[in-house]
């Protein structure tokens, strides 16, 4: 895949009309909100990277943590106009050693303070597996996420639903009605992504939505690409959703349907980008 087909991918999949990113799935999220906070944004914009669950720490990042000062909001946004790329949470759990996140509430609060180009958000968990179904309580996703990108690792495909596999292998099983044990299909992993209870379970109605499917560098992942990229267009439901693949770990991205593009303004201004449709 060549540079410049991953640029117009990623023009196609965020724009500065999206302000607030919300990140949910498995599979590569982490990696994906750091490519395009501190690679694919420019350098020059303000961008906050946090999560209403659990995340762990960026020591490369300046983090800026609530500790019940009065003054976060003010502290956030003058480590913004010293570092532009900021990590921001409630506090540190000693026991796990990972930064507790805001609220929904919250998030959403930074966005409308405008202090932010960009609000980059994980929105829940999957104990490093390739591939999850999301639990009663999760995702955290805030009200006024402009983009929602679910993210699933393609190593995840054809390997048996078990918890080693797929986090809440359970769950899954009682969505997708595939039976624990039996080998992932791309059938499931479409219907993961599209089913109310799903990968974006909770999202906004007006929030844009986009599915990542990432490791297409692993042996076989070029195959699995084109195994769902076969079935996609017999799928009438997947079509409210935009579909990528690629290597997060080697800044690949491109665009798999025929679908038009989720925003109305290319990143960086480059509207050339557009004719990769």
């Amino acid at each position: 895949m060549t540079l410049a087909a991953s640029s117009c991918a990623i023009a196609q999949l965020i724009s500065p009309s999206h302000r607030l990113i919300t990140v949910v799935g498995a599979g590569g999220k982490t990696s994906l909100i750091n490519w395009l906070g501190m690679q694919i944004l420019p350098p020059e914009k303000r961008v906050i990277i946090t999560s209403t669950t659990k995340i762990f720490p960026r020591h490369n990042v300046c983090t800026i943590l609530n500790d019940g000062q009065p003054d976060f909001i003010d502290r956030i946004e003058q480590a913004l106009d010293r570092h532009r790329k900021v990590v921001v949470a409630q506090q540190l759990d000693t026991r796990s050693g990972k930064l507790i996140g805001l609220s929904p509430a919250f998030v959403t609060h930074l966005r409308n303070r405008n202090i932010a180009d960009t609000i980059l958000v994980e929105a829940d968990g999957a104990a490093h597996k390739p591939l999850k179904a999301p639990a009663e309580h999760e995702p955290v996703i805030p009200l006024e996420s402009d983009l929602c990108i679910g993210v699933m690792g393609l190593d995840a495909m054809y390997l048996p639903l078990t918890e080693a596999n797929v986090h809440r292998h359970e769950i899954f099983s009682h969505i997708t009605k595939l039976l624990p044990g039996e080998p992932i299909t791309p059938k499931q992993m479409l219907d993961i992504a599209v089913a109310p209870n799903g990968l974006f379970k909770g999202s906004p109605a007006t929030s844009k939505l986009a599915v990542v499917l990432n490791k297409t560098d692993i042996p076989g992942g070029g195959y699995r690409v084109q195994e769902i990229e076969r079935i996609l267009p017999q799928e009438q439901r997947t079509r409210n959703y935009a579909w990528f693949t690629g290597s997060i770990l080697n800044g690949q991205l491109h665009r798999i349907d025929a679908g038009p593009p989720i925003m109305t303004e290319p990143i960086n201004n480059r509207p050339e980008c557009f004719h990769r449709i």
